[in-house]
């Protein structure tokens, strides 16, 4: 799929910061960042104050970004898992990070609406994490390249 790397990669670490570190790395969508550094070390300094992993081998790690129109959010997957808190023992195979301004609130809660949709359901995650490539699947790649959020159907 063109242009996949700019919000998806695969992710190989397993400490959850390396991982974070990795994805906004390797997602060319976050070089579009003010300051991708300083947007970095908020998403490691959310991610201290409370864990971002959702359960059902999720997580959704987010850090405010000043300046920003829009939400940015890009998607690691980790075959082998990473252990996120104690509070959800199962592996997080699914990492979104994303980039939010915090005065538009509204924006960054319709975003996360959205990719909840889509991982609320188990199937989409199987089929996400095997690599299928279904019309479901390529619909959400889709929706990460435009970074136009909209819930599954």
């Amino acid at each position: 799929m063109k242009d996949l790397e700019r919000v998806f990669c695969l992710v190989s670490e397993s400490d959850k910061h390396d991982a974070i570190d990795h994805i906004i790395a390797s997602c060319t969508l976050f070089d579009e960042l003010p300051d991708k550094k300083r947007f970095a070390a908020a998403v490691h300094r959310r991610e201290r104050v409370q864990s971002t992993g959702i359960g059902h081998g999720v997580a959704i790690a987010h850090g405010k970004c000043p300046h920003i129109e829009r939400p940015y959010i890009a998607l690691g997957i980790s075959e082998e898992g990473i252990i996120f808190d104690d509070r959800f023992p199962d592996p997080v195979h699914i990492i979104f990070v994303i980039a939010s301004c915090p005065t538009k609130e509204s924006a960054y809660l319709h975003a996360v609406a959205s990719i909840l949709s889509w991982v609320h359901d188990p199937d989409f995650r199987r089929r996400l994490l095997s690599g299928e490539d279904d019309e479901g699947v390529r619909r959400f790649f889709q929706m990460l390249r435009t970074q136009e959020f909209v819930p599954q159907e």
